[in-house]
Order: structure tokens, then sequence, then C-alpha cells
């Protein structure tokens, strides 16, 4: 982002100068360094099949047009810049990365996001009349940059579109949101779960319910026909370090193992249920697995003798 920032700043200025642009041979292929403004990116050419030397002179000429296409496209706004990273963007990058694009004109900004609790793979919305935030399921690893979630992109980019279409002036309109078809479930003594709690829960309490010993079974009304499903659970993971250091929880479906936690944070999660899964049911059942549930009484010396797992404050199935 910071390298990002100084070429805008500075209108990406002597980019292109030959004495900046860098060729080394790694693995087989070219990667090209751009040492003005630090920045890397795979030739996408083999080293069998072009001389360093002829590849330099190509990337010169290339990066010049593309520095200077980008540029005209900030100056003449007629597209939506995208942004996104892996690494968490800081709130004053993103400022500062919105003041350098005003600098050429006003442009759209979408920022991409991997999906979370509240924003479900394939949405979007409108921050204010210069941004929008799209959510996909999952940003591809840096080292399988090709293993992206091509279809909650696309659903995320048609939205984007759409919205953008119907700018006014320039600006993007907040529209009424569609409405979420979504069934939400509360766990304990006030909460609406009961009817809904098969094997593996404790009796409730205030504002929770422990799921206990192995496994658990909620049955969960299916808001709606949808392609995919997105599954909220705002849980706090029973932990008794060092005996009991983490929470492990499977979400299974038709049999099928959707997603598996690891080490249960605390806190809000999500996962994705695929369509298939829930397909023509008015009702679908989850099974949580839980192997590491354990007793107070035997892991803290505590007076509760139950095989703790997971407390669930919350869970709600969305149609993605």
């Amino acid at each position: 982002m910071r390298n990002l920032l100084r070429g805008l700043k500075a209108g990406f200025a002597n980019i292109a100068d030959p004495n900046h642009i860098r060729i080394s041979p790694e693995n087989g292929e070219y990667m090209v360094k751009l040492t003005k403004y630090d920045f890397t990116y795979h030739a996408h050419v083999k080293t069998s099949e072009m001389t360093p030397e002829a590849l330099h002179r190509q990337q010169c000429r290339t990066v010049g047009f593309l520095a200077q296409k980008l540029i005209d496209d900030l100056r003449h706004p007629a597209k939506i810049l995208v942004f996104r990273q892996n690494e968490s963007l800081l709130a004053g990058d993103l400022i500062d990365l919105r003041i350098a694009l005003s600098a050429y004109g006003s442009s759209i900004l979408l920022l991409v996001q991997a999906a979370c609790t509240g924003h479900p793979p394939g949405t979007v919305e409108v921050a204010d009349d210069r941004m929008m935030v799209g959510y996909v399921r999952r940003l591809a690893d840096r080292e399988s940059v090709p293993d992206l979630d091509f279809d909650s992109w696309m659903r995320m980019l048609r939205r984007a579109h759409a919205l953008w279409s119907h700018a006014s002036d320039g600006r993007l309109v907040r529209q009424a949101a569609e409405p979420t078809r979504r069934t939400e479930l509360t766990f304990g003594a006030e909460g609406n779960a009961g009817a809904s709690l098969g094997y593996g829960w404790s009796g409730p309490e205030a504002g929770h319910q422990w799921a206990v010993d192995e496994r658990s079974l909620i049955t969960v009304e299916v808001p709606g026909s949808a392609d995919e499903y997105w599954l909220e659970m705002d849980v706090l993971p029973f932990v008794r370090p060092p005996l009991l250091p983490r929470q492990r929880l499977d979400v299974i479906v038709g049999g099928t193992l959707v997603r598996s936690f690891a080490a249960l944070p605390r806190g809000e999660v999500s996962c994705v249920l695929p369509g298939h899964l829930l397909a023509d049911r008015p009702t679908v059942d989850i099974v949580l697995h839980h192997p590491h549930a354990a007793s107070p009484m035997l892991v803290a010396s505590e007076a509760d003798d139950r095989r703790l797992a997971v407390s669930f404050r919350r869970l709600a199935l969305v149609c993605a």
C-alpha cells in the first residue's frame, strides 16, 4: 500500500525508466521488479522463451503504456477501481488511498474483503457516494493466487456494477436494502432456540446454552432457496489451558463436513453451506461435532461435571 501511494502521489514518474526495471530468472521463469516504487510481478515468460535483454526492452514499453493508461482511467472515471489485499487494511491507509485517488478525479472504489458475520459472500454495501465494500467467500492465498472463489466474486461484481450503473452524477446512491432471507436463533432462557435443539445440549442459561459431549444436533428452518447459505454463530469455546488449550468444532450437514474450526475462536464465526445440501427442504439438520468436550471438574477442579464444548449465544442461517 505504501508503495502504491508513493506511485500515485508522484504520477508514477520514471516508473518505466530502463534503469529502474530489473529482470531476474526464478524457478524457470522471469520476474520483473520496478525498483522506483518497489513493485514485483511475474512476467509470465519462461526463461527458455526469451532472453532477459529482449524481455527488458518489452517491459520498458509495456510498463510505460500501462502506467499512462491507469492515469488516464483515473482522470476520466469510467470504470470501477477494485482494491483488495490479504493483509488487514489500516483505516489510515484507506483514507490515504482515497485522498491519492481523488487528486486525479472522482473515481468509484470497490474495496473487496473476505465474507464475515453480517456480510455473506457476494454482497455489496455502499459506504458513501464514492466507495463500495464487496464480500467474497475467501481471498486467494498468495501462494496460490488462481485459487479464488469465482462464484462469489462474480455475484459480488455483478451487484457492484448494478449499484454503479445507478450512480447519479457519478455518485453512488444508497438503495433500499433487499430483505434478507434468514432464520435467526438465540440461545438461553430468553431465547427462541429451544424447540430447534436435539441431542447434545445442556439446559438454557442466562443468554447462552452449552453444546455438550461429542456431538450436538440443531434443526434450522431453511429461509428460502439459494445457491449457497451463510451460517453465522456467536460462540464461546470451553478452554482451560494448559490441559484444554482449544476446542475444535466441525459443522456437518447431510453427512458432509462443510467446515472444521480446528481452534474455534471466541466471538462470531461464519461458514458457507452449499445450496444442494439444503435443496427442497423446509428444515436442515446441522450436526456440530466437538470432540474435545471436557468436564470442568476434571480439567479445572470446578464443581461442574458436564462435558462442556461450546457455549452458543446466537446462530443464523442466511440465504447468500
